[in-house]
């Protein structure tokens, strides 16, 4: 009898024959870098088909698996071999610890491969065992709505017996499907925004503006909690925090003569600095967090003019959800909490934001600033953040 995490992934069992293999093998590497990260050193991750299986590592290990993208469940199991007498005796002895008095339970087992009994009879067979071992406790079969449900898995030459599922992230494995900058505030869209492209397999470079000091030091302090939250999602090193000096271009804005046009102009600079770093970092896109009519540059209108800046795919994940579902995910991924906090807001927003800007008069406007070529200095000086 030895632990064993099994680890569940989805589509991409979907896939070719050759990415398959390609993503297991990733997907094994990440796993095995956030366990030994999480303090879980000396475990093996290995690969059959179907299932990837975590050998040295705790129960504790599923909550910190389920976390790699590309899982979609890891559960925590005890394995024998596969032969019917021993697949019986563990179930019975799991059972005895994890079923308690007058509770009820359920079998749930699932064979892969030829054996010499079927799913069906297995079922019966522990079930019986377990009512006859438990026959002290008032233990019952309840089929719907059990109190315990024990899941036997039974592939190749082992069987495995768990009684717990972690849920996991599911997806495909971090940077499998290129890179992306994101345009991260540390508010609460494009964290969620960035996490998405993430759980897609996208490397995500995120990047801020650094709009001091038209916005306080706490807007810069809500960036850098909002990236701490998300890195642990990261399963590599190397995951960076970049800012760009943004403020001269934000004072340039405040001198344009059509004041409902400050946000469109801010936005569309965002694009250029961000465009610039993204051809630097061979990135294939830029992912933001907004969501459509949720403020005033985000109207479909505005978001044509705001793609005519950025010259690079802007992928925009949230676009169809409104507020209150952009939130369960911020709940849901751990970062409501740091976003949702209040900070000095940025002061150049006008009163009344144009809705339809039309985009002659946008460039019209940006030549005569010359925003095109702050936002060049502005991206030629963009460090990453050391954060302590």
């Amino acid at each position: 009898m030895m632990e064993t995490i099994l680890v569940a992934y989805g589509e991409i069992s979907l896939k070719s024959r050759y990415v398959r293999g390609r993503l297991e093998r990733l997907l094994a590497r990440q796993i095995e870098r956030v366990l030994s990260r999480g303090g879980f050193e000396g475990c093996r991750v290995l690969r059959r088909y179907g299932r990837l299986y975590v050998e040295g590592a705790d129960a504790r290990a599923a909550e910190v698996i389920a976390d790699v993208f590309g899982v979609v469940s890891a559960m925590p199991a005890l394995r024998t071999a596969a032969d019917y007498d021993s697949v019986v005796r563990l179930a019975v002895e799991v059972a005895a610890e994890r079923i308690g008095e007058d509770q009820s339970f359920a079998v749930r087992p699932k064979t892969v491969g030829s054996h010499p009994y079927l799913s069906r009879d297995l079922a019966v067979r522990v079930g019986s065992a377990i009512l006859e071992a438990l026959a002290g406790r008032g233990v019952r079969v309840d089929l719907d709505d059990p109190d315990v449900t024990l899941y036997i898995e039974v592939r190749d030459r082992d069987a495995f017996v768990y009684t717990r599922i972690v849920e996991g992230v599911g997806g495909l494995p971090y940077g499998s499907q290129g890179r992306l900058v994101s345009l991260f505030s540390g508010g609460i869209d494009s964290p969620v925004a960035a996490w998405l492209m993430m759980k897609r397999g996208a490397e995500v470079l995120p990047l801020f503006m650094d709009q001091r000091p038209h916005v306080g030091d706490s807007y810069v302090e809500r960036v850098e909690r909002a990236f701490q939250a998300l890195s642990r999602y990261v399963p590599s090193e190397g995951f960076g925090l970049y800012a760009a000096p943004f403020g001269e271009v934000m004072s340039r804005i405040l001198e344009a003569p059509a004041p409902r046009l400050r946000c469109v102009l801010c936005k569309r600079s965002m694009y250029r600095v961000a465009a610039t770093f993204a051809a630097e970092r061979r990135a294939q896109g830029i992912v933001t967090g907004e969501s459509l009519g949720q403020v005033a540059s985000q109207t479909l209108a505005n978001l044509v003019v705001l793609d005519e800046a950025a010259g690079v795919p802007v992928l925009r994940p949230l676009i169809g959800l409104d507020k209150v579902e952009i939130e369960a995910l911020a709940r849901r991924i751990g970062t409501y909490s740091v976003s949702a906090k209040s900070v000095d807001g940025c002061t150049v927003v006008p009163d009344r934001p144009a809705t339809r800007s039309r985009l002659a008069e946008v460039v019209e406007l940006e030549e005569a600033l010359e925003l095109p070529a702050l936002c060049s200095e502005a991206a030629a000086s963009i460090a990453e953040r050391r954060l302590d």
